[in-house]
């Protein structure tokens, strides 16, 4: 992302982000993370390098949390730079009725099967 005022917007929308659910988010980033990437958000002049590469490190802490999409920042890649692919998950819940496409995916699986809200009935586990 460029150094102009629409990348400044993406950057202070991502703290804007950060901020408003500060709360949610704090216990998610590695105390490590927090205590070296929030002071200088915090503080530093936005302007500065240093505190754009502090609003990364959050925004791929949030995302290295399961939070998709971290605070907003679009992903910057450069050779060699794709993402890798999530973690496949292959047990999961499905409505049982198929009459919605809700599908809920598990770690593992988790007992009793949540209910589906559209179906009222429980739903249904499939393991890959």
């Amino acid at each position: 992302m460029g150094d102009g005022a629409k990348a400044r917007r993406v950057y202070e929308g991502a703290v804007e982000y950060l901020c408003r659910h500060v709360e949610e988010l704090r216990p998610l980033i590695a105390p490590a993370v927090w205590e070296s990437a929030y002071p200088v958000v915090r503080d530093a002049d936005p302007a500065d390098t240093e505190w754009r590469d502090a609003v990364h490190a959050l925004h791929d802490a949030v995302e290295a949390a399961d939070i998709p999409n971290g605070l907003g920042l679009p992903a910057i890649m450069g050779v060699g730079d794709w993402p890798d692919a999530p973690t496949p998950r292959s047990v999961g819940w499905v409505c049982p009725s198929s009459r919605c496409a809700r599908v809920e995916l598990r770690d593992g699986a988790a007992s009793p099967a949540p209910v589906c809200t559209l179906g009222g009935g429980p739903m249904r586990l499939v393991e890959g």
